[in-house]
C-alpha cells in the first residue's frame, strides 16, 4: 500500500530529475492528461486532478512524489496508457483534414451517442480525443486504431464514388459561399461554425454536408472492406445542386448575348423548349445553362482550368 506524504519536497524532484526526464517530461500533454485522469480515479489519498496549470508535467510531478511509491505508481498508469491510448501518429491522418474531421465526429454521434453542441471548426479534433481518450471507453489501443481506420476507409469510399469534389471549385469563392448557403437553406450544412471563414474550411464543411447526405444507409461491410453507392434521393439533391448553381451564374452575368444560329433537329428543339418551360427560362438561357454545367463537369480539372 502507498505511504503518502503531507507535502512534495524539491530534493525528491531534484534527486530524481534524470526519471522524471526520461518518463514525465518527454511525454505529450495529451499523454499526461490521460495519466491524471487514471491516477484521479485510482488514487485517492492524493487529488490529481488539474488545477489548470500551465505546465501539466511539472504538476503531474508535483503529485506523484507525494507518493512514496511514486515509481511503481507511474509504471503501473504508464502501462495501462500504453495500452489504451491511441498513439498522436494515427491522428496526423485527419490532422489537417477538416472534412474527415467532421465526418468521423458524426459517425461518434450517430452511432456512439457522442453528442455535442454545435461546435467550431477547431475544437473538431479535441473532442475526437476526448472520445478515444475518455475512461469510459475501455477499448484496447489496438481496437481505437482499427475502429479509427474503419472510419477513415468509409469516407476513402464515399469520396471516390461521389462526383462533386470536381465540380465544386475551391478556387472561386463565389461559388463556395453560394453552395453553402444553398445547403443551409435546404437544412443540410453540417452542424459546425466556420469562425475564420477561409475558403478551405467553407469547401470542408459544404463536402462534409454532401458527403453525409443519406448516410450511413448506403454504406455495406464486406470482408472488412467498406463499399459504398450514391442514393438515387442523393444524385438528385446533388444535381439540383448544380442546376440551381448554373441558373445563378446565368442570372449573375447579366451579359449581352450576341444572336448567333445553331441548327437543331425538330425532335432536340422541341425538348429544349419544355426544359426552358420547366425551369423558367427562355431557350436562349436553358442552352447556356446546359452547354457550361457539361463543360464544368467534363471539360475543366479540378482547379478549374480547361482539359482540352
Amino acid at each position: 500500500m502507498p505511504i503518502y506524504r503531507d507535502t512534495p519536497t524539491s530534493n525528491i524532484i531534484s534527486d530524481n530529475k534524470k526519471y522524471f526526464d526520461e518518463n514525465i517530461r518527454s511525454l505529450s500533454e495529451r499523454q499526461v492528461s490521460w495519466l491524471q485522469v487514471y491516477l484521479a480515479d485510482k488514487i485517492k489519498d492524493v487529488s490529481f486532478i488539474s488545477l489548470g496549470s500551465t505546465n501539466l508535467h511539472e504538476e503531474l510531478i508535483n503529485k506523484l512524489v507525494k507518493i512514496d511509491s511514486f515509481k511503481q505508481v507511474f509504471y503501473d498508469a504508464h502501462l495501462k496508457m500504453l495500452n489504451s491510448l491511441v498513439p498522436d501518429k494515427y491522428f496526423k491522418l485527419i490532422e489537417e483534414s477538416l472534412r474527415a474531421q467532421i465526418f468521423i465526429l458524426q459517425i461518434l454521434s450517430d452511432e456512439y451517442n457522442y453528442n455535442v453542441e454545435k461546435i467550431q471548426t477547431d475544437h473538431i479534433l479535441k473532442l475526437i480525443y476526448n472520445f478515444f481518450d475518455r475512461k469510459e471507453n475501455e477499448n484496447t489501443a489496438e481496437n481505437k486504431i482499427i475502429f479509427l481506420t474503419n472510419m477513415l476507409s468509409r469516407l476513402e469510399e464515399i469520396v471516390s464514388n461521389s462526383n462533386y469534389d470536381k465540380w465544386l471549385n475551391n478556387n472561386e469563392e463565389r461559388q463556395l459561399e453560394w453552395a453553402a448557403n444553398y445547403l443551409v437553406e435546404k437544412k443540410l450544412i453540417v452542424n459546425v461554425s466556420n469562425l475564420e471563414n477561409s475558403k478551405v474550411e467553407l469547401k470542408a464543411i459544404v463536402l462534409s454536408s454532401l458527403d453525409l447526405i443519406d448516410y450511413p444507409s448506403r454504406i455495406e461491410v464486406r470482408d472488412k472492406n467498406y463499399s459504398y453507392k450514391m442514393s438515387a434521393n442523393k444524385e438528385i439533391i446533388i444535381d439540383k445542386m448544380k442546376r440551381a448553381w448554373s441558373q445563378q451564374k446565368y442570372r449573375d452575368a447579366g451579359k449581352t448575348k450576341k444572336p448567333y444560329h445553331l441548327p437543331l433537329t425538330k425532335n432536340t428543339k422541341a425538348r429544349l423548349k419544355k426544359m426552358a418551360q420547366v425551369q423558367g427560362l427562355s431557350e436562349t438561357a436553358m442552352l447556356d445553362i446546359l452547354i457550361n454545367r457539361f463543360y464544368e463537369l467534363d471539360y475543366v480539372d479540378v482547379d478549374g482550368k480547361d482539359l482540352y
